[in-house]
């Protein structure tokens, strides 16, 4: 058996897609798992559309993911060159290979006459479809066309009468005639070769054995085994289609959607943990064969099996990617994690420059990505409404707590450990209260908010001359 090569080929003409993300992953882990080769090579022919930055997006991604490539631009072996746009003479030679075989034609029809063609289509209720207008002409003709410098593309005869088909690695068999078919551009007139041609090519250069991408390559799949046929490529690849991610409401992630986060780029600019997004990658449409979901890259890689890739959509589910990046930042050692969530504060923390750490840990077993802890400093540490505090201590047994608090912290002459378990203790006896009843109006008179970290801890960051002006806050609210 050869050895497994497979490939992720993305356009840069836009940024990294968790749906891209995916598709490299899954590509990967099926290489590694058959101790074989991942390649990234660049697909940039769509000139126009391509972006700045949208390749060192993809790279820079990728690194952040901890999907390394064994091949790519940034490390080139002998198959290459991975960027398409260094590859424009070779796809020329080969489609003008075809030309002089009779396998492709020249197409001097204009946009207009394309969409004639189109519309004639589909009144007479068939599949739009080219009407091989130009593979009737006569040398002649052709040669008066060419000699009048009427722009021409290359198109590919699709054999009539045939069927095309290949057995999908997710979806079984699948065969498509090739009377469905039109005849496809594979060179522009502008000498640029199209995405189906090109694709072809490069796979047989790099000697790519598996192709995993999504389902909506499936209607090219058939029109690039037929390229690979006529250019007389044996480079037999196994094609595997996967579902769709789609929303809350069922339908395809559209990119325009701004509801969702969609580019890797924003979950790192968040904070989330890189290994969680990965993680949570891979169960979107594969499933392992144990109940546990939080995986290494390198219990993935072991793990990965393409009989358990589902052709089912995948639903996209925002709420279990937060879950999974709090689990793994919660299990992170303490200095790892203070590095990481470092470089995302933006809360000036200055006047606690002696507990910056303290604070932090304070939210590590909350937090599901890093920025969030912004909000729950300022929240906890530079904000509090007495009104509000007042409007919800409410009940008679509350406000005895939150007197009886009062009246124990007036009475020392330091906060400390023991200071405050000992007026914890007090006020408990003194009320009788526990659980809930005990803690909640405490937190609440402390912090303004009824969640949160420790309240211990967070009462001797407070330090007693902040707990006395919060509580001369509150008493001024009741009057």
């Amino acid at each position: 058996m050869n050895r497994v090569r497979t490939r992720y080929a993305p356009s840069p003409t836009g940024f990294f897609h968790i749906g891209g993300a995916r598709t490299a992953l899954f590509n990967y882990l099926f290489a590694k798992h058959n101790h074989g080769d991942f390649i990234v090579r660049i697909e940039d022919t769509d000139i126009k559309r391509n972006v700045v930055g949208g390749i060192e997006s993809q790279f820079s991604n990728l690194k952040w993911l901890g999907i390394k490539p064994d091949e790519s631009c940034e490390n080139p072996k002998e198959f290459g060159p991975y960027i398409q746009s260094q590859k424009m003479q070779r796809y020329r030679d080969l489609a003008y290979k075809l030309l002089s075989e009779g396998k492709a034609y020249r197409c001097f029809c204009t946009q207009e006459e394309l969409i004639k063609n189109r519309i004639d289509a589909a009144n007479k209720g068939v599949t739009p479809k080219y009407n091989r207008h130009c593979l009737f002409l006569s040398e002649k003709e052709i040669q008066k066309k060419i000699s009048d410098k009427i722009p021409y593309t290359i198109r590919l005869k699709i054999i009539d009468n045939k069927t095309i088909s290949w057995k999908d690695m997710f979806r079984g068999e699948i065969a498509v005639p090739t009377n469905c078919l039109t005849d496809p551009v594979i060179l522009k007139s502008n000498g640029i070769a199209m995405y189906n041609f090109a694709v072809v090519v490069d796979d047989s250069d790099m000697k790519i054995t598996h192709v995993i991408r999504g389902e909506e390559h499936i209607s090219n799949t058939p029109y690039q085994i037929a390229i690979r046929d006529a250019l007389g490529f044996n480079n037999k690849i196994e094609y595997g289609h996967i579902s769709l991610i789609v929303g809350k409401d069922g339908k395809k992630l559209s990119k325009r959607d701004q509801s969702l986060h969609q580019f890797i780029q924003n979950y790192r600019d968040l904070g989330f943990h890189p290994h969680a997004v990965t993680n949570f990658l891979a169960l979107l449409g594969w499933s392992p064969k144990t109940n546990v979901e939080i995986l290494s890259m390198e219990q993935l890689v072991n793990d990965f099996d393409v009989d358990r890739v589902s052709k089912s959509p995948c639903f996209f589910d925002f709420d279990r990617m937060k879950w999974m990046s709090n689990q793994y930042i919660s299990k992170m050692s303490d200095e790892d994690y203070l590095s990481f969530v470092k470089k995302f504060i933006n809360v000036d923390l200055s006047k606690f420059k002696h507990q910056i750490d303290e604070i932090l840990l304070l939210y590590k077993k909350q937090i599901s990505y890093a920025k969030e802890i912004n909000d729950l400093i300022h929240n906890t540490f530079f904000v509090y409404n007495p009104q509000e505090v007042c409007n919800k201590i409410i009940t008679e047994q509350w406000q005895k707590v939150v007197q009886s608090f009062i009246s124990s912290i007036n009475q020392i002459d330091e906060i400390n450990l023991e200071s405050i378990k000992k007026i914890f203790k007090q006020v408990k006896d003194i009320t009788k209260a526990s659980g809930k009843d005990l803690f909640m109006p405490i937190r609440l008179l402390v912090t303004g908010v009824e969640h949160g970290p420790e309240l211990l801890k967070i009462i001797l960051i407070l330090g007693k001359k902040e707990i006395k002006d919060r509580i001369s806050k509150y008493i001024n609210s009741l009057k």
